[in-house]
């Protein structure tokens, strides 16, 4: 299970099979405050996200992102780079979806 959503974007809840995918498109903010955050479940009990699109971070690196989600991290794939991330800590979702609201 996948969840994405930002600010103004809820992309909505998609259950994948091993090795389905997902996208979408979207337009970086004109003041550089983007960012699109991925909750995902596997269905073992455990919630993972992450901050998958901050504008900042990505939009010189990535204009076609494409992610590999991992069950250790999501990583980040682009030209021959690959960067690798650890899930975000779960007391930090709540607070950092509150700037959503």
């Amino acid at each position: 299970m996948v969840h994405c959503k930002s600010k103004n974007d809820d992309l909505g809840v998609h259950v994948l099979g091993p090795n389905d995918w997902f996208q979408w498109h979207f337009r970086p903010n004109y003041f550089g405050y983007t960012l699109f955050y991925c909750a995902m479940d596997w269905g073992e009990g455990g919630l993972h996200w992450f901050d998958i699109y901050i504008q900042y971070r990505d939009y010189k690196r990535c204009k076609l992102c494409h992610w590999l989600i991992r069950k250790s991290g999501p990583c980040l794939s682009y030209g021959d780079h690959e960067s690798c991330y650890r899930w975000k800590p779960q007391g930090m979702m709540l607070r950092e979806s509150e700037r959503f609201d």
